[in-house]
């Protein structure tokens, strides 16, 4: 029972992997340049959307450095009135030890007893008077000194309450000036990439637009029907895209390390896009022409071989280790056709080139129809290969991740 649940499992598997997807429509150079108008309105609508959040945030770190350079004074005069505090309440004490040593003769509490002996100790009426007059006065001083102290100290505790609650509100707004901030920032790096993406799209785009109109195409026309009017002569690009959608490069062109031991054993002859989702779209780089397939291979699983004319040089691309390919030999792409499907790792697919789910990208120089002169008398195909960055200069570095073509 269970050796047949696993043969219709892996039937199934084989019949996904295996079956025709559907192929992309082409565009028309009406539709292209239509297209290629709504990149550029989106790429400026992007820019100006960019510069308003960047406006905004430069007013908010303004704010925020105005709060920042005042939460100190306001620290220094907090700091100030707990001295003023303190400096009063000395001088409060000082002036009550006196005034109870003077009062200990003249207080009116202790009776009237206490009164007179102070005042007819007196050595004259003079005297007696003035000792009256500074009772008295003593009297009144200290009434007004306790009531003048109370008041200062209220107002300096409200004082103090205020300034404290303005340092809270000043604390609180940095803080919702720092997250206004953060997410301003976030905004901008989102619209500065789709900016980039929009602008790279337009850019190749008018270069096909531009090519199929010296080629003498027509609004209806798409590239596939332009080429065959002028005898399949390939439409040149200005540009180049992913093979993927999103991703990242896992293994350069170059010698590589492969057991870590700091020694480099192999030397890779194509880059590697990984994302680790089997059944990924796989994309032509640029517009051209198919030329060669290649079926479930020992090393490379299922290949595609594509000519492209890009800035007026002939080269071509090699895409490694499909699941299955969605094209034909002879067939006119653009870089929006699904050439193929990334596939599993290589002990599902019997692929010993391959350890887990990438497309590997090989270029080949085809200059004056080299590659092809040599593949029709029945060369190799995979010789010569060259840095895919020759033609793709904006490939990212290893490990780097991208999230558009």
């Amino acid at each position: 029972m269970k050796k047949c649940s696993f043969i219709f499992l892996a039937a199934i598997m084989c019949f996904y992997m295996f079956m025709p997807y559907p192929k992309a429509a082409e565009k028309t150079l009406n539709q292209l340049e239509a297209e290629a108008k709504a990149n550029r309105d989106a790429y400026n609508k992007a820019k100006n959307q960019k510069a308003l959040s960047e406006k905004e945030r430069a007013s908010a770190q303004k704010e925020q450095a105005q709060i920042k350079a005042e939460i100190p004074k306001i620290e220094a005069e907090l700091s100030q009135i707990e001295k003023d505090v303190k400096e009063l309440q000395k001088n409060i004490e000082i002036k009550d030890k006196e005034i109870k040593k003077i009062m200990s003769y003249v207080q009116l509490s202790n009776g009237e007893s206490a009164y007179l002996e102070y005042a007819f100790g007196a050595s004259s009426f003079t005297d007696f008077i003035y000792r009256v007059s500074v009772a008295e006065q003593l009297s009144d001083y200290n009434d007004e000194l306790v009531k003048g102290y109370n008041e200062d100290i209220k107002k300096l505790e409200q004082k103090q309450k205020e300034l404290t609650i303005k340092q809270a509100e000043l604390s609180k707004k940095q803080q919702e000036l720092a997250v206004l901030e953060a997410r301003l920032t976030k905004e901008i790096e989102t619209l500065k990439e789709g900016m980039i993406s929009k602008d790279e799209q337009y850019k190749v785009q008018l270069g096909l637009i531009q090519s199929m109109k010296n080629m003498g195409c027509s609004g209806s026309d798409t590239p596939t029907s332009c080429q065959r009017k002028n005898g399949n002569n390939l439409i040149s690009t200005n540009g180049t895209y992913m093979p993927i959608a999103r991703g990242y490069v896992s293994s350069n062109y170059g010698w590589r390390d492969l057991d870590g031991d700091g020694k480099k054993e192999d030397f890779h002859e194509g880059i590697d896009f990984s994302r680790s989702v089997v059944g990924d779209k796989v994309y032509s780089v640029a517009d051209g022409q198919v030329v060669l397939l290649r079926y479930n291979r020992s090393c490379g699983n299922h290949m595609v071989y594509v000519k492209h004319n890009i800035n007026g040089h002939s080269y071509i691309t090699s895409y490694w280790h499909l699941a299955s390919y969605n094209v034909h030999e002879g067939q006119m792409i653009t870089y929006n056709t699904v050439i193929g499907y990334m596939a599993n790792a290589g002990r599902y697919t019997g692929d010993t080139c391959s350890g887990g789910v990438h497309v590997h990208l090989n270029l080949f120089d085809n200059a004056g129809g080299a590659w092809e002169s040599r593949v029709l008398k029945g060369g190799n195909p995979n010789k010569g290969r060259i840095n895919p960055r020759t033609a793709m200069p904006q490939i990212p570095g290893k490990d780097v991740y991208f999230s558009h073509r």
